[in-house]
């Protein structure tokens, strides 16, 4: 798959599935321990999740879902603007179309199921084909650039100079003083489109992200 390929991958999850069991572990040096929590997600608003210490934590967001909005899968929903390979070109305005699924933790979670913001803002500077616990993925080397636009800018996917940067902007939680990453090696699910590998290269937390381990999807 080529850098096209990838960005439209990273915009499909939202009409890839509709539900979805995974591990997710932390890993890095900024971790203070590689924590794995397992998880059921059932589009829309409903999620499981046990952590690494058996903890059950259960959300159904489904009562406080807009009203006044559609969700993607709905039946008269907008529709994205598909390639050729159903993979997604453009996506309806969050206007019209509420994309998030469940929080765990913080707004990386959300954004490692949809990880629409690694389509736009960033260069992309190689691009591979890979295979990760048996299932096909989209690998890439990314930098964000200036107009990078994360889903929460305290919990950027790829946390950087970019990111601090916008989380002073805005007057938020003051970023770490510490030497960032200069880019960051990501894993896209070709099946799902979910982030299955999220890496640091360079700064002080070189080697820190995650790894997702998919057990079972249903597809939409």
């Amino acid at each position: 798959m080529d850098e096209d390929g990838f960005r439209a991958l990273a915009r499909s999850s939202p009409w890839r599935w509709r539900s979805v069991e995974l591990t997710r572990t932390l890993v890095g040096h900024s971790i203070v321990a590689e924590q794995a929590v397992r998880a059921w997600i059932d589009r829309p608003g409903r999620m499981r999740v046990v952590d690494h210490e058996g903890v059950e934590h259960l959300v159904d967001e489904t009562p406080q879902l807009p009203a006044d909005i559609a969700l993607p899968l709905d039946p008269g929903a907008p529709a994205p603007v598909l390639r050729a390979d159903g993979l997604v070109a453009e996506r309806p305005s969050t206007v019209h179309v509420f994309y998030d699924d469940p929080m765990y933790e913080n707004y990386l979670w959300v954004a490692m199921l949809d990880p629409v913001e690694l389509s736009g803002g960033v260069d992309v500077l190689m691009v591979r084909d890979g295979v990760r616990a048996g299932r096909p993925t989209v690998e890439a080397t990314v930098r964000p650039t200036s107009s990078y636009d994360p889903r929460c800018t305290c919990c950027a996917m790829l946390f950087g100079e970019v990111a601090a940067g916008l989380l002073r902007d805005e007057g938020g939680p003051q970023p770490d003083e510490r030497a960032y990453a200069d880019s960051f090696d990501v894993a896209l699910d070709v099946e799902t489109g979910i982030c299955v590998r999220l890496r640091e290269l360079g700064g002080d937390n070189d080697g820190a992200g995650f790894d997702v381990t998919i057990a079972a999807v249903t597809p939409a």
